[in-house]
């Protein structure tokens, strides 16, 4: 699945040209070099931190956007996180009655879905967070699996079979997703961080786009 690419963010000056012409324009006083240059320098700090400003926080906006967003087959990060999170709930019920309530891979695989379930539905809830929880999860069904299934009679097996793939499916397409994310997350933070687009980002109070990885 791919998610739409988002521009990268590059300071132009195309103004440039133009504010050369504009000095050109100006009142006899201002033509006088220490006036122009100060109306010019003016006008670029403005041109650089006013545009510059809204473009930077723009594409801040639009790649933390695709993190929630639903591609054309209705799949996205958080769209494919139900899906995986269905599936688990529904292994758990079908090893629950052959494991066993007291079950210890039945206690953990229920307990770390129900972490993972709050902090999908939690507002604002960091990417980097979700991937942590998102990785103990998945440890968590694989081993519910493994134990449940090699104990389960063929029918009850086959139904397990059917939720795991679809778990192990869901969260292959959330890695998939998430890797272009985190593709552009990081090409934005790198640019963020140069000049002058770090004290601009500063300015407008724009920060990191955090990623779905550990390294938050």
């Amino acid at each position: 699945m791919q998610l739409e690419q988002q521009e990268s963010f590059t300071i132009h000056g195309p103004q440039l040209e133009i504010l050369g012409e504009a000095e050109t324009k100006l009142p006899a006083p201002a033509k006088k070099r220490p006036v122009a240059a100060g109306v010019l320098a003016l006008c670029v700090l403005v041109s650089v931190f006013g545009i510059g400003g809204h473009a930077l926080k723009s594409q801040y906006r639009a790649i933390c956007g695709t993190y929630t967003a639903t591609d054309k087959y209705g799949h996205g990060i958080q769209q494919d996180f139900d899906t995986q999170a269905d599936a688990a709930a529904n292994l758990i019920r079908l090893c629950e009655p052959v494991l066993g309530s007291d079950n210890d891979a039945v206690s953990t695989a229920t307990d770390t879905l129900g972490a993972w379930n709050t902090s999908v539905q939690e507002d604002g809830a960091q990417p980097s967070i979700q991937y942590a929880i998102n990785k103990h999860l998945y440890s968590a069904v694989d081993a519910l699996y493994a134990e449940g299934s090699a104990k389960a009679g063929s029918d009850v097996k086959r139904q397990m079979d059917t939720q795991y793939d679809a778990f192990v499916s869901a969260q292959a397409t959330i890695e998939r997703a998430a890797a272009a994310y985190n593709q552009q997350a990081d090409a934005y933070n790198k640019k963020a961080a140069a000049f002058p687009a770090n004290i601009i980002s500063a300015l407008w109070g724009v920060g990191e786009v955090p990623s779905f990885s550990n390294t938050q």
